[in-house]
């Protein structure tokens, strides 16, 4: 699993997740997510990389995106495959962060 992020408007950052957001891929990441998110009020998860999500990526996604809303915060996921967004709809990930799919529609989102 790769996190890389980018700024993509004033204030928006994107986190590109790349791989499988399993065990080992949610160790690997869970502390740079994290911190991400605890430091972010408009914050993207680009999820067109992921090609799996386990039960510890979920908690990783959802520990972010309550810390994100905890400082009165958006967060938003962009564009993941219909498998992923099979698994993020079905545990109600997307209550916390709506699935977009398109860079304008997602910063839209966490700005507006």
């Amino acid at each position: 699993m790769q996190l890389e992020t980018e700024e993509v408007a004033s204030g928006v950052t994107k986190a590109k997740l790349t791989g499988r957001l399993d065990i080992d891929g949610a160790h690997r990441i869970d502390l740079h997510f994290n911190v991400l998110a605890g430091s972010r009020r408009a914050l993207i998860v680009d999820m067109a990389g992921v090609t799996f999500v386990a039960s510890m990526g979920l908690r990783t996604l959802m520990l972010g995106f309550k810390a994100v809303a905890s400082k009165n915060g958006k967060a938003v996921i962009l564009s993941p495959t219909p498998e992923v967004q099979d698994v993020l709809v079905s545990s109600g990930i997307d209550m916390l962060a709506p699935i977009v799919f398109s860079l304008p529609d997602a910063i839209a989102a966490v700005v507006g």
